[in-house]
């Protein structure tokens, strides 16, 4: 019986102790005079490219956080633009370990939707948030600064034909093109300025050369904007100085070149201007050297624009900051683009899928 006795007692202490241990653990209590923020560590200097864009960077590291007991943490970390005080931040990752490892991408998207003109080297500011529970605030790390220089996103190569005639000296180095813009060799298409000299007489080449491959045209009037090409003479019956060429590649015994658009001139429009949003446009004007449209001007506080004919019909400014495009790049109705007063030289490179622009002060 003392035996039974015994064990039952025993029994019981252990119940009692579980008992005690599960409640203690059920009833502690935060102190945040007990918590103590991790610290992180200040990055070096980070250099993105396109050519590794999808590489890793370094891990962002920083010294574990406590609340003053065990508790799984979790953290978060933002950046914001030096300056700012995180009043714009962005998340570039949560994790649960005092590292965090991101690809270069994830990173130059981030700073683009801050901001960031990409190209061109930033301050950071970086920060980590750490948490257990909503009910609970975070705590936050110090903030440390470091630069980026972002890249810009590399134009996207089409297939495409050449345009070769008497406007560039039947030279293929000098000429322009027209894009298969789906890529499939249905269609080939884009603006070719000719600068007067359309009925001079071109063709069209599929290669850089004379190899053969030449078409041009036998017929003798255009009917409903579009002539047959096929191997023949040079092509002098479309006129405009500036025009929307597309070429009908689908069947090679059938091929068709249509003037979709003709245009004559393309102008900088904007309160920065002298003529602030109305007419007339600064022009500018085609270099045959270049292939783009050119001009210096005097510009003030303001804004400005691309467009054609002085007329906003066919305008074009840059994509938003956030469309993950090249910042030199247009699309048709775009952005605004902000100057500040002073001397440029403007250059605006039409014969392109994604037109280009470049407004550099002149010294």
């Amino acid at each position: 019986m003392k035996i039974i006795k015994y064990t039952f007692s025993i029994l019981a202490l252990m119940l009692l102790m579980v008992s005690c241990t599960k409640d203690e653990s059920l009833n502690v209590v935060f102190n945040p005079a007990d918590a103590v923020s991790g610290v992180l560590s200040t990055p070096a200097a980070i250099v993105l490219t396109d050519a590794s864009k999808g590489n890793d960077l370094p891990a962002f590291t920083w010294s574990p956080s406590s609340f003053g007991f065990d508790a799984a943490i979790n953290y978060t970390i933002e950046i914001g633009l030096d300056g700012d005080n995180f009043s714009k931040l962005r998340v570039i990752g949560s994790v649960s370990t005092n590292r965090l490892v991101v690809k270069q991408l994830e990173l130059q998207s981030a700073l683009e939707k801050l901001g960031v003109v990409l190209g061109t080297t930033a301050s950071i500011q970086m920060r980590v948030k750490s948490q257990i529970v909503d009910q609970i605030s975070p705590i936050v790390s110090n903030s440390v600064k470091f630069n980026v220089t972002t890249f810009k996103p590399a134009e996207k190569e089409y297939p495409k034909v050449w345009i070769v005639g008497g406007y560039c000296d039947w030279n293929h180095s000098k000429s322009q093109f027209l894009y298969d813009i789906n890529e499939d060799g249905d269609f080939y298409e884009g603006w070719v300025a000719f600068n007067g000299k359309a009925q001079d007489g071109f063709k069209i080449t599929y290669t850089g050369g004379w190899n053969g491959d030449d078409i041009g045209t036998n017929d003798v009037a255009v009917v409903n904007n579009k002539i047959k090409v096929e191997p023949g003479g040079n092509i002098t019956l479309f006129d405009g100085l500036i025009m929307y060429l597309k070429l009908d590649n689908r069947d090679q015994n059938n091929r068709t070149l249509e003037r979709v658009k003709t245009i004559s001139r393309i102008g900088l429009v904007g309160s920065a201007t002298p003529s602030g949003w109305g007419s007339p446009d600064v022009e500018l004007l085609f270099n045959t050297s270049t292939n783009k449209f050119e001009a210096t001007v005097t510009l003030t506080d303001g804004e400005v624009k691309f467009r054609a004919d002085d007329d906003w019909g066919l305008n074009w400014g840059p994509y938003k900051s956030d469309e993950g495009m090249n910042p030199d790049q247009l699309k048709q109705g775009g952005e605004n683009i902000p100057v500040t007063a002073g001397t440029y030289k403007v250059v605006f490179n039409l014969n392109k899928v994604v037109p280009t622009f470049e407004i550099t002060p002149v010294e």
